[in-house]
This record gives structure tokens, C-alpha cells and sequence, in this order.
């Protein structure tokens, strides 16, 4: 049986197969194919001379778990707030499970080295996922409808989307024609928008089943998500030096239309459930809705060593938020 067939079932055909079967259920077909769909993967040679790890220049951060607290009525405010991470070194690029219950994010293992860790929020502590010396692993991100999550993988200066399942196992690459990739986020079970690096870099629909590609938007921002309840993605578009916009794309047609502009030279943001944007601006967070635009949420201070905010994740019930800060004001910038 294709994943195609199964989803063309009537819900009488698949009571009859029901009936008429017998023992356990059939391992799920998986719907993406051994080898990538747009082609061969490429033989990655040695790298380059001058190539450094990613890993080698990444800062120092910490991821800090809060609730959401929305007792109040309105916006929500943002209470019992920890660093989750709190060591010296890079971890970073949190997202959460679909079901709630941990976030996955990236850490650096060493100076030339990243894998996936998850954070379970029942038991308060990390699991390494990823254990591979040859490569390096960024953005962890669930993929739509599988027990699967996906990753930047960085081999000898190329980077390329692979997917790993939920034990951290690699599956293989997504596509062997997209690359250097450094982000993505996917808006359905088969449709992934990728951050390609270049100059400028650009940003590609990409369609897992059918290997199909294009060039949607020149210059985007790195911050990439589904906006709840559709299938639409955002992104900000960096038109000029002070003048970003979040902006909201239909990945079929290639629309966009712009919803907000941005905080003052702020790309990272997360949506909440109720169609809420969070972005943070130094030690602040902020909230936009389409009635009230910006406005401040919530001012974290800055501790020993706790500092500004760039990355968030809300969870799928809104009621969580992860929120990725410098550990060390003088650290360099995110990566």
C-alpha cells in the first residue's frame, strides 16, 4: 500500500479492510522515499581548506523555559521562567514536540561538534539524540505527521536537510539538491521552506515526495514558521538596512503579504495558537497581534551573564515558551 492510497481511502473501504484483517497493524508506510526525490546525493569530498565548524565560532547561550500564563484574560504573561541549559557553551534553536512534552535543540558537544539533545519537561533534564563525530546537526525540527524530526546536517563545509527518527537514528537526506541550507521549518507532511545560504541568501519551497524546488523570496530572514492553523509560512524579508518585514507566503502560489514590520534589527520570533507573534528586542519580550501591534510583554532583566533574547518557541498548546539568551553580553552574535 502507497502513503498515497491510504490517503485516498473512503472511510467505508477502511472499515472493511478493518473487519476483514486480523493480528497487530502493519508497520506505518513510510512516505518518503530511501533516496532523495530531486536525485543522487552528491559524493561530499574533502573539505575545504579553509574550512571552520560551524561549531568552532558558535557563542554561548542558554535556553530558559517558561509558562504562558493566560489567567488574566488577554495577552499572556510569562511566569516561573529558568534556564534550562545552564552550562558554558552553545545551546540553541529550540522547538517543541508536537505533543508538548520536550523541545528538541542544538548543542555543542565541543569546538567542532553539534548534535540534537531534547529537553523532557516532565522529568527536567536532557537526552542526547544525535551521536555523530562525522557531522554536525542544527535546527532540529519535527516533521509534519511522522515520529520523525529533521535537521541541518553539516558535513565538510556542505549542509544539507536530513531527517532523523525519534531515537535520533539518521534516515537519510531530504533533497541532494539543496545546499548550503542553514534553516528551514516545513508547512505540511511533504512541503519544507529552506534557507539557502548565498549572497544574497534565498529562500526555496522544496517538495519531499516530489524533489521539486523553487526560488520564492531573495534576502530572507532565518526565522521560519508554519503560521497557525494553515499552511502558510512565515518569514521576515530584510528589504533594506533597517527595514525587515514579517511576512506571511502561501508556499503553492508564492503570495506573500506583510503583516508587521519587525523590531528594530529583530529576525527571531515564534507564533502562539491565537495567532499571536512573540519577538524579543535586548532583554524584552514583545507581542504583536493584528489589533494592538507591538507591544512589550514582558522584561527579563539581565541577570549574571544573562542576556539578550533571540530565538523562541511556543509550544503547540501555547502554553510554554522557550526562549534562547546570551549567557555572556560580550558573546558574539547568534548563529
Amino acid at each position: 500500500m502507497t502513503w498515497a492510497t491510504a490517503r485516498s481511502r473512503t472511510p467505508a473501504t477502511a472499515l472493511l479492510l478493518s473487519l476483514a484483517c486480523s493480528g497487530p497493524e502493519p508497520d506505518p508506510v513510510d512516505p518518503f522515499a530511501g533516496t532523495p526525490a530531486d536525485g543522487p546525493m552528491p559524493e561530499i569530498g574533502p573539505a575545504p581548506a579553509d574550512y571552520r565548524p560551524t561549531a568552532a565560532g558558535a557563542p554561548s547561550t542558554d535556553i530558559w523555559l517558561g509558562v504562558l500564563d493566560r489567567s488574566g484574560g488577554g495577552a499572556p504573561s510569562v511566569r516561573d521562567l529558568f534556564n534550562a541549559t545552564d552550562r558554558d557553551g552553545y545551546d540553541n534553536q529550540p522547538r517543541f514536540a508536537p505533543d508538548g512534552s520536550r523541545f528538541y535543540y542544538t548543542s555543542a558537544v565541543d569546538s567542532t561538534q553539534t548534535d540534537v539533545f531534547q529537553y523532557v519537561l516532565d522529568a527536567g533534564r536532557s537526552e542526547r539524540l544525535t551521536r555523530t563525530p562525522e557531522a554536525s546537526e542544527f535546527s532540529p525540527t519535527p516533521i509534519p505527521g511522522q515520529q520523525a524530526f529533521s535537521a541541518i546536517r553539516e558535513v565538510r563545509g556542505k549542509q544539507y536537510l536530513w531527517r532523523y527518527d525519534a531515537a535520533g537514528a539518521g534516515l537519510g537526506p531530504v533533497f541532494s539538491t539543496a545546499e548550503p541550507v542553514g534553516y528551514h521549518a516545513w508547512t505540511d507532511e511533504r512541503t519544507a521552506a529552506l534557507f539557502v545560504l548565498g549572497d544574497p541568501p534565498v529562500l526555496r519551497i522544496g517538495d519531499a515526495l516530489s524533489g521539486a524546488l523553487r526560488t520564492v523570496v531573495q534576502n530572507p530572514g532565518r526565522s521560519l514558521h508554519r503560521v497557525p492553523e494553515s499552511s502558510d509560512l512565515s518569514f521576515v524579508r530584510k528589504l533594506a538596512d533597517g527595514e525587515w518585514w514579517v511576512e506571511r507566503l502561501d508556499p503553492e502560489s508564492g503570495d506573500a503579504e506583510r503583516l508587521v514590520r519587525a523590531l528594530p534589527g529583530r529576525e527571531d520570533y515564534a507564533w502562539t495558537p491565537q495567532g499571536e507573534i512573540l519577538m524579543g528586542d535586548g532583554t524584552v519580550l514583545h507581542v504583536w497581534t493584528a489589533e494592538t501591534g507591538w507591544r512589550p510583554l514582558a522584561d527579563l532583566g539581565a541577570g549574571a551573564g544573562d542576556g539578550d533574547i533571540s530565538r523562541i518557541a511556543v509550544s503547540p498548546a501555547g502554553d510554554r515558551v522557550a526562549l534562547v539568551r546570551d549567557r555572556n553580553k560580550d558573546a558574539p552574535p547568534d548563529v
